[in-house]
């Protein structure tokens, strides 16, 4: 598995486009770094330390015109985002090394993704429409059983966003306009020819959605805030599922190998003497192949079901005194998510299918643990 650090930064900047007209632009700029975790501290690297490398990284762009901070390439996001990277990427301690770079515009309409193989830009879209979770292959019984009022003949609706991620060159050959008007205000189990037939879950309509969109490697449609599916294009189409969870609870950061003065020094407030505590959300995404007779890629009951077992544990307990897990060991972000990790990659929860757990612990504040 591979763990890491992430951190939020917004700057301010202007720029000019094209035809040299003026434009201010407020980004917002997540940072993640890999490596070892380290036992003791439970850090990869200190989030204070990655906040200050940060800053002084950005002191070159905020409040910057930012054609002369770039002056051999036009100042689009992608271009900034590689700029940032070639910045970001050097200076790091041994060990730890630049994982992810997201730069995001502030209308939320596009963002430029770099990780160390590969840069795309996300494109952003919506659309409201019906439908009926309804699957042909079963019984009726069956499906309401499975699904319950989303099985209602009359269909219901929702208000869907959906992530396009593109490589950078085919940018300008995806038009969104023509894939929301077909979408738009549509019952998609009877106005869709395409989807007629079929059970019309989010996944299906990811893959109706990639079919439009040819250029993108990836499709993200979220049906709610909480749930999402996932279209990958690969040799073998490859299907997803993520779903966000919440708990709360509170902590306190101290390591029982360290020195009082040692554990003041590496977490400051956090190592207060009373607990402190956060409203956590966790992110769960899963891999999986369609279901032949359901044309979903997972029972969304039983990962809920999992999901709540699992956060009982650490749902209102403070967590070094109540869960037994951080008796020995701090309760860092990090250390939250691997916990986390193991518990669901157990082979009574989702086992091998698990993709990835995310973990803000504030909303500027981030942990993975991914496969590989």
């Amino acid at each position: 598995m591979k763990i890491s650090t992430l951190k939020r930064f917004e700057f301010s900047a202007a720029r000019q486009l094209g035809d040299g007209g003026w434009r201010g632009d407020n980004f917002a700029l997540w940072v993640g770094v890999t490596g070892p975790l380290h036992p003791e501290t439970g850090f990869i690297l200190n989030i204070a330390d990655l906040k200050s490398i940060g800053l002084q990284v950005l002191d070159r762009y905020d409040h910057r015109h930012l054609n002369r901070q770039l002056p051999n390439a036009e100042p689009t996001t992608m271009n900034i985002a590689r700029a940032l990277w070639a910045d970001f990427e050097q200076g790091w301690p041994p060990a730890v090394r630049l994982d992810s770079l997201e730069l995001q515009e502030e209308e939320g309409a596009n963002a430029a993704l770099i990780t160390a193989s590969d840069a795309v830009v996300l494109t952003y879209g919506g659309f409201s429409a019906a439908h009926r979770t309804h699957a042909p292959r079963l019984s009726e019984a069956e499906n309401l059983a499975l699904y319950g009022i989303c099985n209602n003949p009359a269909g219901h609706g929702h208000n869907y966003r959906f992530q396009l991620s593109l490589p950078a060159e085919f940018r300008n050959q995806v038009s969104l306009r023509n894939l929301v008007s077909e979408l738009d205000h549509k019952n998609l189990s009877v106005d869709i020819p395409d989807l007629i037939g079929h059970n019309v879950v989010t996944e299906t309509i990811a893959e109706l959605i990639a079919r439009r969109a040819p250029q993108a490697d990836r499709v993200r449609l979220w049906e709610l805030p909480d749930f999402f599916a996932d279209y990958v294009r690969r040799e073998a189409a490859d299907y997803g599922l993520g779903r966000r969870y919440r708990f709360h609870a509170a902590h306190r950061l101290h390591s029982p190998v360290l020195t009082d003065e040692d554990n003041h020094r590496l977490y400051g407030k956090c190592n207060r003497p009373e607990p402190h505590g956060h409203t956590y959300t966790v992110e769960v995404t899963l891999r999986s192949p369609l279901d032949a007779r359901t044309e979903t890629a997972y029972d969304l009951g039983h990962l809920d079901r999992v999901a709540a077992e699992i956060l009982s544990g650490l749902d209102g307990r403070y967590l070094d005194a109540e869960a037994p897990v951080f008796a020995s060991r701090p309760s860092t972000g990090e250390n939250i998510a691997v916990y986390l990790w193991d518990r669901f990659t157990s082979p009574r929860a989702i086992g091998g299918k698990l993709e990835m757990v995310r973990l803000w612990e504030t909303s500027n504040n981030q942990f993975t643990v991914t496969r590989g």
